[in-house]
C-alpha cells in the first residue's frame, strides 16, 4: 500500500537530491524511500525530521560506508525539516530484517551531524519500525514500489520494537513525543494500523474520550504549545506498555 498522503514537495525535492548523491557515491542503488511523518500525515517542518531509507544491492567496506554517509550529510543545509534521519540497508536486509544490519546511518540537525558506518555494528533495532512503515506507506523517490523491496514484518516484532521505543522515549525524548508514540502503539495493538504520532493521539481521543495528557501532547506536536508534564507522561507510557505486553496476542503480518 503506497502512501495516500500528499508528501510536501520540498521534502520530495530534497530526497531526490539525496538519491542523486547516493547514486553518484558508488553503491548499486536499488531505491530511496521517504517514510515517517512525511508519509503518515504528521510532518511539521519546525518539529519533524525527514525520515529516509535507502536500499543498495550489497554491502560495502567500512570506508565505502563512511564515504557514502558523509556525501549524504553534506546535503543537510537544504533539508526542509529539523534534520535528516536516514539509514542505508542492503536489499537482503529490506527483504528479511534478520539482526537489522545497516550500511550507514546518517543523522543531521542544527547542532550536530552523525555518520555511523554499519561495519562491525550489532545492528539497529529501529529498522523494525522503519521497514514496517516503508512496506505499508513509503513514497519511492527512486526505485520500485516499496512493497516490492521490503518484506513483511511480524506484528509481534513490531509490538516489541514499539515497547522498546517507548521505554527509550520516557528517558530521552520530550513528554509529548513519548505520549503520542504510546498512542500510536496502542492503535497498532488495537487494529494493526501504523500511523503518525498526531494521528495516534487523535485516534486515542476518539476511542477513549477526553484526556488532558494526550490533548496537551497533540497541542505541543501540532502547534508548539506547552506539552504534558514529564511525570504524567511517564505514567501514561507505563500504562500503555502494560497493555501492549499482554500475553496471548495473536501474531499478525503486514
Amino acid at each position: 500500500m503506497a502512501t495516500d498522503v500528499l508528501v510536501p514537495s520540498d521534502v520530495v525535492r530534497y530526497v531526490a537530491e539525496v538519491s542523486a548523491v547516493l547514486a553518484g557515491a558508488g553503491p548499486d542503488l536499488v531505491g530511496v524511500y521517504v517514510h515517517g511523518s512525511a508519509v503518515l500525515g504528521g510532518f511539521r517542518a519546525a518539529r519533524s525530521d525527514v525520515d529516509v531509507l535507502a536500499v543498495v544491492a550489497g554491502s560495502g567496506t567500512e570506508a565505502d560506508q563512511r564515504a557514502m554517509g558523509e556525501a549524504v550529510a553534506e546535503t543537510s543545509a537544504r533539508c526542509p525539516g529539523t534534520g535528516l534521519e536516514m539509514s542505508v540497508i542492503t536489499a537482503a536486509t529490506a527483504a528479511d530484517l534478520g539482526s537489522c544490519p545497516f550500511e550507514v546511518h546518517i543523522r543531521t540537525g542544527a547542532t550536530e551531524t552523525v555518520v555511523i558506518p554499519g561495519a562491525g555494528h550489532a545492528g539497529d533495532a529501529d529498522l523494525v519500525l522503519h521497514c514496517a512503515v516503508c512496506r505499508e506507506h513509503a513514497l519511492a523517490v527512486s526505485g520500485p514500489p516499496a512493497a516490492e523491496v521490503f518484506g513483511p514484518v511480524p506484528a509481534d516484532r513490531i509490538g516489541a520494537a514499539m515497547v522498546g521505543e517507548l521505554r527509550w522515549a520516557v528517558d530521552h525524548a520530550t513528554a509529548a513525543y513519548a505520549v503520542l508514540n504510546a498512542c500510536r502503539a496502542l492503535r497498532f495493538a488495537d487494529d494493526g494500523q501504523l500511523c503518525s504520532k498526531l494521528e495516534g493521539g487523535r485516534w486515542y481521543l476518539d476511542r477513549h474520550g477526553d484526556d488532558e495528557v494526550v490533548a496537551a501532547a497533540i497541542a505541543r506536536q501540532r502547534d508548539g504549545r506547552t506539552g504534558p508534564a514529564k511525570p504524567v507522561a511517564a505514567a501514561f507510557v507505563a500504562a500503555a506498555c502494560g497493555r501492549l505486553e499482554l500475553p496471548g496476542r495473536p501474531p499478525r503480518r503486514l
